[in-house]
Formats: C-alpha cells, structure tokens, sequence
C-alpha cells in the first residue's frame, strides 16, 4: 500500500519544526512516518534525508513543507526530484503546492530541469570569463608553487651530498617530486641564461 514518508529539516537548534509538524498533520501523515533532520540545505549528505529516500517505494510520495526544506541548489532539487520520478515515487510540498502528479507536476519538473541548467551554464560562462579575464592580467592560475630559488641548491645537496632519492629530498623539502624537478630545470634555464649573457 502507497504511504506518504513526511521529510522536515531545520539548519539550527533555535529554529522551530511547528509549521512543518502541522503541515505533515495536514497530509495525515503518521508521527513515524516523519523525519526531521537538522542540517544545512546546501549539504548533500544529509543522513535522515538518504533514509527517507531508502525507505521509499514506488508509488509512494515524499512529501515536505516547502521546496527549500529538501534542498538550497536548484540543481540538486531537480536532481533529486527526477530521480524520484525515474523511481516511481511521486513529490509534493505543502506550503508551495508542488506536487509531481499529472500533467501539471510534470511541466513543473521539466522547467526546473530547464532553470536548472541555465543556472549551471552561467556559472560556467562566468567562471570562464573570470579565467580568461585573470589570464590576460597575467595572474598564475592554481595552487600556489611552494617553491623558492635557493630551493634548487637544496635540493641538490639533498640528492648529491646527502645520498637521497628524488621521492624523499621532496618529501624532504615538503613538496612534489614534480614541484622539485620542475623547479631545477627552472633554475638550471636560469644559470644558463647568465651565462650567455
């Protein structure tokens, strides 16, 4: 037999789950058949959340107060709400009267699959132009290089007077053995370079 599993969640001890109680009390929904969580929306790996969703059968609704309470990003919502739908399971919230049954849940689901990939191509066109615009400035894109000039002369002393292989003398000087070996070539381009000047 289809139930309805009741999904609240709060980000704070200080906020109430009152209207969200009351609004599972609407649905009828039995005391043991909700599930409170406290935890922020932004979070993906909230514990109550992946039990409700476990414990859902086709046929079945999730059902919650508003549509923030599953989720703050709208590619997760629509995420988790066509992976419900791929289940079998239908979702409603109260408060927005969102339901996923019937033609209209559906056109809903499919414009915020629609949102939610606009959202995700802007992110991406601004990240893009915030890469190319720090390009053009001249600015090193990514992790910052731990290593220094006089690092080369360590290093060397490290392989050669100390008898250490490449692994350990990085390790040794706490970066990569690629860090290490792209910063000799750099410095032996340099001492060359002063010698033919």
């Amino acid at each position: 037999m289809a139930k309805t599993l009741f999904y609240a969640r709060v980000s704070s001890r200080e906020q109430k789950l009152d209207l969200q109680r009351d609004a599972a009390r609407k649905l009828s929904v039995k005391t043991a058949d909700i599930f409170i969580e406290k935890a922020s929306g932004v979070r993906h790996d909230r514990p109550v959340l992946a039990k409700v969703l476990s414990e859902l059968r086709p046929g079945d609704t999730l059902a919650c107060y508003k549509l923030d309470r599953i989720g703050r990003s709208l590619v997760h919502i629509t995420k988790l709400i066509a992976d419900l739908e791929e289940r079998g399971i239908h979702f409603r919230t109260v408060e927005d009267g969102l339901s996923t049954q019937g033609s209209t849940g559906k056109l809903i689901l499919h414009v915020l699959g629609a949102v939610a990939q606009f959202e995700r191509d802007l992110i991406l066109d601004r990240t893009r132009a915030g890469l190319a615009a720090a390009r053009k400035r001249g600015t090193r894109l990514g992790p910052p290089i731990k290593w220094s000039p006089d690092m080369a002369a360590k290093a060397r002393n490290l392989m050669t007077k100390d008898g250490l292989n490449a692994n350990d003398a990085a390790k040794v000087l706490g970066v990569s053995r690629r860090t290490m070996f792209r910063g000799l070539k750099a410095a032996r381009d340099h001492d060359e370079l002063l010698r033919t000047e």
